[in-house]
C-alpha cells in the first residue's frame, strides 16, 4: 500500500516523499558522529579550504547539497515522464543511496560533483527528439567541467556523455563540437581567476590536483549497505525490462544510464575514487531503476518489503555498523 501511496500523483505522495527524505536526512545528521572522520585532504581542496574553521558547519552544507540534488532528481521533462519512473519513489531511493554512508555529509566535494554530474544527464536527457539542441549540450560540456573541479575523476564523464550523445541524438558533429568547447570554457574562466596570482600555473595546477578525490577514510561495509544489495541488485530487473519491453525513449535512456553508472564503475576501479564516493555518483540512475523495479512488481506487499528495507537503511546504518 506504501508503494501505491507514493506512485498515486496526489498531495499526499508528494509531501509523505519530502517527509521520509527529509527523516532520513535529519535522522543521520543527529546521528553522525561529533567527531566525524573528516578527510585532512578536504582542506586543500581549492573549493573547501574556507571549512577548516568552520569544520560544524559541513554536515550542514551536506544537507543542503543532498537536499538540492533530490529536488532536481524529480524533474521530469518530455520523454523523461515516462521513462524515468515515478518521481516520488525514485526520489526517495536516491536519498537512500547517499544517507546509507553517513560519512557522506562531510564530502562537500563529491556531493558538488554528484549535484552537477545528475543536473548534467537530466539536461542532455530532455535534448531527446530534439531538431536542435546545442545550447543545451553546450552546457552540459559546461557541467561536466564545472563537476571534475570538485571532483577530478568526473572528467571521465565525458566518456559516458559523447557515449549518450551517440544513442540520443543524431550524430551531428556541431553537437560534439560544443560539448568539448563547454568543457574548455570551464578551463578558460578558471584561468581567468589564477591569472591574478604570483603564479598562475601554479595556481591551475593546484586546483586541478587538489580537485582529484580520495576515498572516505572509514570505507568499511555497514549494516546499511548488506541491506541495499538484495534492493540494488533487484533493480538491475528494472534495466532488462526497460532493454526489452519498453518503448525506444525507454531503451535509450537506459543505455545512457547504464554508460554513466559503468563510468562511475571506470572511476572507482581505475580511477581510485573510492567505492562509497562511487554510490555517490551513480545515486541517480540506480534510483531511477530501483523506482522502475517496484512499479513492475505485481504483487503490493513485495513492492512494500523493498520500499520498506530501503527506507530503513540509512537508519540501519547509522544505529549499526558491521
Amino acid at each position: 500500500m506504501l508503494t501505491a501511496i507514493l506512485k498515486s500523483k496526489t498531495i499526499a505522495a508528494f509531501v509523505l516523499s519530502y517527509l521520509l527524505g527529509i527523516g532520513m536526512l535529519v535522522f543521520v545528521l543527529f546521528k553522525l558522529p561529533e567527531n566525524g572522520s573528516i578527510n585532512d585532504l578536504l582542506f586543500t581542496h581549492w573549493a573547501f579550504g574556507w571549512v577548516e574553521k568552520t569544520s560544524d558547519f559541513l554536515p550542514y552544507l551536506g544537507i543542503i547539497l543532498i537536499s538540492v540534488t533530490a529536488v532536481v532528481s524529480r524533474l521530469r521533462i518530455g520523454e523523461t515522464k515516462q521513462a524515468l519512473g515515478n518521481r516520488n519513489v525514485s526520489m526517495i531511493a536516491f536519498v537512500a543511496l547517499i544517507m546509507v554512508q553517513p560519512n557522506a555529509l562531510i564530502r562537500p566535494d563529491i556531493l558538488s560533483a554528484m549535484l552537477l554530474s545528475t543536473a548534467t544527464f537530466l539536461l542532455l536527457l530532455t535534448t531527446y527528439k530534439q531538431e536542435s539542441a546545442l545550447s543545451e549540450i553546450f552546457h552540459v560540456g559546461l557541467l561536466i567541467g564545472g563537476a571534475s573541479l570538485f571532483a577530478g575523476q568526473s572528467i571521465f564523464l565525458i566518456a559516458v556523455v559523447l557515449f549518450s550523445v551517440l544513442i540520443l541524438r543524431t550524430g551531428n558533429w556541431k553537437e560534439w563540437a560544443v560539448l568539448i568547447l563547454g568543457m574548455v570554457m570551464v578551463s578558460v574562466f578558471l584561468m581567468m581567476f589564477t591569472v591574478w596570482h604570483e603564479n598562475p600555473f601554479l595556481s591551475f595546477q593546484r586546483v586541478i590536483q587538489s580537485s582529484w578525490s580520495g576515498s572516505i577514510e572509514t570505507a568499511h561495509v555497514n549494516l546499511g549497505h548488506m541491506v541495499l544489495i538484495p534492493v540494488v541488485l533487484m533493480s538491475f530487473g528494472g534495466i532488462i525490462n526497460s532493454l526489452t519491453v519498453g518503448n525506444v525513449a525507454e531503451r535509450n535512456f537506459a543505455l545512457a544510464n547504464i554508460g554513466c553508472f559503468v563510468g562511475v564503475l571506470f572511476m572507482v576501479l581505475i580511477l581510485g575514487l573510492g567505492w562509497q564516493n562511487g554510490i555517490i555518483l551513480a545515486a541517480f540512475p540506480l534510483s531511477v531503476y530501483v523506482s522502475k523495479t517496484l512499479e513492475n512488481i505485481k504483487r503490493w506487499w513485495i513492492a512494500d518489503l523493498i520500499l520498506l528495507a530501503l527506507i530503513s537503511a540509512p537508519f540501519v546504518s547509522s544505529l549499526w555498523q558491521l
